[in-house]
């Protein structure tokens, strides 16, 4: 049972959006998601 919150969601409150999208774009995170 998780009380709080999870490493990823902490990562994310911590990096701008446009950072995120960027390491997305960089190393395809998209590929192959519908």
């Amino acid at each position: 049972m998780n009380i709080g919150k999870t490493v990823f969601s902490q990562v994310i409150d911590f990096l701008p959006m446009h950072e995120f999208r960027k390491c997305v774009q960089r190393y395809e995170g998209n590929h192959k998601v519908k």
